[in-house]
């Protein structure tokens, strides 16, 4: 494919560049009302200018298309209210049109703003996901991908596991493109029609998507059966390329923990934060694409591909360039001629509903002028007559004043703070409203909800053994409380600085803490560790800086093998302790049961015969399972982790009164294994003690 052949040849009068040696300028260009979710952001195809329009679609429904021009701000159009929070936001593949998901319907929309279709789907998930290519029309929900031709059902797929991303591209032959689906259950799988077609194990839940290049739907020379480029991203903040063709799905590179990276969430934690967004560009002006990774902790990264680009392994060279942390989760990432400048510019958004750009103009150093007229002032009245304020600012050399080039710059001084005035009162205004209308509302009425959207995730961090609860709001954070019927050790936080205060529980309530914010904050990250052998409930309640008061509730289930995480596959020639069960159980039971013991299962049994591999991140003990209707069979290295088992599914069939035969057998070698495992760990308690 000569397209992608060229996307990858090392361009011969390209300079290499060095380790964060690239600097970007921040542009703020809109804060929307509302929160924004994932993939809400698309940049129009160049039109009759070269300056490029933006769209976005908030949680308050309204799609908004802006443009830049001469440093502000301008609407192109805004849609009315569609009912529903935007879940995402796509063009049509080689055309310019817009289409939105909302609920369970989906929007059309002109480049101008006309609303030319609108279907409204039977589905009862929300359509997270979407693809638009002519006639043909993907969703994706939560588990099921919907596929329509010309408005009308074509077909639908209940995916194994919950869908993270979608995407087509013309990889097997066939009537129509073939469907890229990233799973929670660390697989990448690809669709022709309702037929998977291939299935490939990445390093973690696949989060996130996208082409090296531009898709290969907008590629002329390309056709069904070339070698695609795809970059994935992970839960576990891992970057790879993958190449896939008819015959084949293979990793042919990614961003390794052994090299320089900027994108680390913890100081000393070799763990980096989930991939939210997925962009390739030249920003840097190289003749080569650069990758662009926005995480879950606010870092945004632009990495140089360098020699890698001409061998097709992304894990040869790439080199960071440049970063930066907006301390909120990226939504959306996207590249274009935003703010009139002669490079490509970053553009993107977060959680909290900014749309912000990144260039690599000096003139986006200064966007307001306030550097300008400070230097202005800042200037002897002989100097400024030697070399203008703005040659001096653009690191150039000395010329003879142009009285008409002060004066022009004396009048962009006077409108760009004119503007900024207006923009202030207008702000104040909207404030003083808002604050009178919620002191009216708060006398009178008791607060049951707000505006102010709170999220969170609940993970498990493999490295540490620990998980990580993360909290983020659209509002500033002003304390955290936690209460759990489960003993829980409280690690450490990061985020918000904040004092942690706990109180003295009850065996109801062993947990009791609260975070107290010392600065204003939108995320914050609390680690913990749980028991395993017992199970409960564990409460957060958040309380944004808004009046009047409001908590959100947030409400995490602590499994009794919480800290086992899911592996590809056990070694066959360890020993193992056997739990053998038979009785007239289906296999939805079985799997009712055990996704009450243990994480990452999927909602519903995906066969008739369902196989499980466990490795717990704390020990290293290993389960294995296989079970189907009428028998089970569970085999681990730890008796700990049999006994468990056994009672939570002997409890669970009793309460169905489900009779159960259970046969356990127990191997003797397994327990120097284990004191094996958990040696290293006594060993350095003990230490512990002794330096005391």
């Amino acid at each position: 494919c000569l397209g992608l052949a060229l996307a990858w040849i090392r361009c011969p009068q390209s300079k290499p560049r060095r380790a964060m040696d690239v600097t970007l300028h921040s542009v703020n260009l809109l804060h929307c009302g509302a929160a924004l979710q994932t993939g809400t952001l698309q940049v129009l195809p160049v039109g009759k200018k070269k300056q490029q329009k933006v769209v976005v679609g908030d949680d308050s429904g309204v799609l908004t298309v802006f443009y830049i021009k001469k440093g502000e701000v301008q609407y192109e159009w805004k849609s009315t209210p569609l009912g529903r929070e935007i879940s995402t936001v796509v063009m049509q593949m080689a055309k310019d049109k817009i289409f939105v998901g909302c609920g369970q319907s989906i929007h059309g929309f002109t480049r101008k703003g006309k609303e030319f279709v609108k279907i409204k789907t039977n589905l009862t998930e929300t359509i997270n996901h979407l693809f638009v290519e002519e006639n043909m029309i993907w969703t994706g929900g939560e588990y099921i991908m919907n596929i329509y031709d010309n408005c009308k059902d074509y077909g639908f797929v209940m995916v194994k596991d919950k869908i993270n991303a979608i995407t087509c591209a013309p990889i097997a032959s066939g009537e129509i493109l073939s469907s890229i689906v990233a799973c929670q259950d660390k697989c990448l799988r690809v669709y022709v029609g309702e037929k998977l077609y291939h299935e490939f194990t990445v390093e973690g839940s696949a989060s996130a998507l996208g082409f090296h290049g531009v898709n290969p739907v907008d590629n002329p020379s390309h056709t069904a059966g070339d070698t695609v480029q795809m970059i994935y991203g992970t839960e576990q903040g891992v970057v790879g390329l993958c190449s896939m063709d008819a015959k084949s799905m293979r990793r042919t590179g990614g961003l390794s923990d052994k090299q320089t990276r900027p994108g680390v969430s913890t100081p000393g934690s070799g763990r980096r934060a989930r991939v939210c967004a997925l962009h390739t560009a030249d920003i840097v002006k190289s003749g080569q694409l650069d990758l662009l990774v926005g995480r879950d902790d606010g870092n945004v990264e632009l990495w140089g591909l360098g020699d890698a680009a001409a061998t097709s392994r992304l894990d040869q060279a790439p080199t960071p360039l440049w970063e930066t942390c907006l301390q909120e989760s990226i939504q959306a990432l996207s590249s274009g001629h935003i703010t009139g400048g002669d490079s490509k510019e970053v553009v993107l958004t977060t959680y909290g509903g900014k749309v912000l750009a990144f260039s690599a103009s000096t003139a986006a150093r200064d966007p307001t002028g306030v550097e300008m007229a400070q230097n202005e002032e800042a200037e002897p009245p002989m100097l400024a007559m030697g070399s203008s304020t703005l040659s001096k600012m653009m690191g150039g050399t000395k010329k003879k004043s142009d009285p008409q080039e002060d004066k022009e710059m004396k009048q962009e001084r006077v409108k760009r703070f004119a503007s900024l005035e207006q923009d202030v009162a207008r702000l104040k205004a909207e404030l003083e409203k808002a604050k009178k209308d919620y002191q009216r509302l708060s006398s009178e009425q008791i607060a049951m909800s707000t505006t102010t959207k709170v999220s969170h995730r609940f993970g498990l961090n493999s490295e540490e053994a620990c998980y990580v609860l993360t909290i983020e709001s659209q509002a500033n954070i002003e304390l955290i409380s936690l209460r759990a019927d489960v003993d829980v050790d409280l690690l450490d936080h990061s985020g918000t600085s904040a004092i942690l205060s706990r109180s003295r529980g009850d065996p109801s309530n062993p947990l009791l803490a609260t975070y107290r914010m010392q600065e204003p904050g939108s995320r914050f990250q609390i680690r913990l560790r749980t028991i395993e052998g017992l199970s409960g409930k564990l409460c957060a309640f958040v309380v944004p800086s808004t009046n009047p008061k409001t908590a959100h509730l947030i409400s995490v289930s602590i499994k009794p093998l919480a800290l086992h995480e899911k592996v590809p596959e056990t070694p066959a020639d360890i020993p193992m302790n056997e739990l053998r069960l038979v009785g007239p159980f289906t296999v939805t039971d079985m799997h009712t049961w055990l996704s009450l013991c243990v994480n990452e299962l999927p909602s519903r049994p995906t066969d008739d015969d369902m196989t499980i591999n466990y490795r717990s991140t704390f020990v290293g003990s290993l389960l294995t399972g296989r079970y189907s209707k009428g028998s089970a069979n569970f085999r681990s290295d730890s008796i700990s982790t049999i006994s468990v088992l056994k009672d939570l599914i002997t409890r669970e069939a009793t309460g169905r009164k489900i009779q159960v035969s259970i046969n356990v057998d127990v191997k003797e070698e397994t327990f120097g294994r284990f004191l094996e495992l958990i040696h290293p760990k006594l060993n350095y308690q003990h230490a512990l003690i002794l330096a005391q």
